[in-house]
């Protein structure tokens, strides 16, 4: 074999392995995303009427910060990251309607975040605008029988 087609097979094998390499950095790294909305407590409430518990704001999210929507559900007096605005005031007693539930987890950190997106109705005349929601606050369990189970605090249409 000439030492041309050596050189030639090596470098093609190194190619190989980089592209190789490469793509699996890719797979592990990338943000894995894992609709749950079929899962409970998720599907009790997903595509079901719900009324908003307490007046809340939708923000313009920032633009790292966006999964799906660029509207964020938040409770009025929240504190707000800077260079955030609010877009638009809900009220009491809107109708939300919850479309999707899903997991968003970090390939570098591995903390999955649970992502509720939907519609609020609000105003006169009615609008319907969508939105994304952080149900950030779980418990993880086990029951008496070992099985995992998950908790979560109130959502803000839920709570009066």
């Amino acid at each position: 074999m000439s030492p041309k087609k050596l050189i030639l097979y090596i470098g093609l094998i190194l190619l190989f392995l980089g592209l190789a390499f490469c793509g699996l950095l890719y797979y592990t790294l990338r943000t894995k995303v894992n609709d749950i909305t079929d899962k409970k407590p998720f599907i009790t409430f997903v595509n079901k009427q719900m009324v908003l518990g307490q007046d809340a704001i939708l923000v313009n999210n920032y633009e790292h910060f966006v999964k799906e929507e660029p509207l964020y559900l938040d409770a009025v007096g929240s504190p707000l990251f800077e260079g955030t605005t609010i877009a638009h005031y809900v009220k009491k007693g809107d109708e939300v309607i919850i479309t999707t539930a899903k997991d968003f987890t970090n390939g570098v950190s591995g903390t999955t975040s649970t992502l509720l997106f939907g519609n609020v109705t609000t105003g006169n005349p009615p609008i319907t605008i969508p939105f994304e929601y952080t149900w950030e606050t779980q418990q993880i369990e086990k029951n008496t029988d070992g099985v995992f189970v998950f908790s979560f605090e109130l959502a803000d249409w839920e709570k009066e």
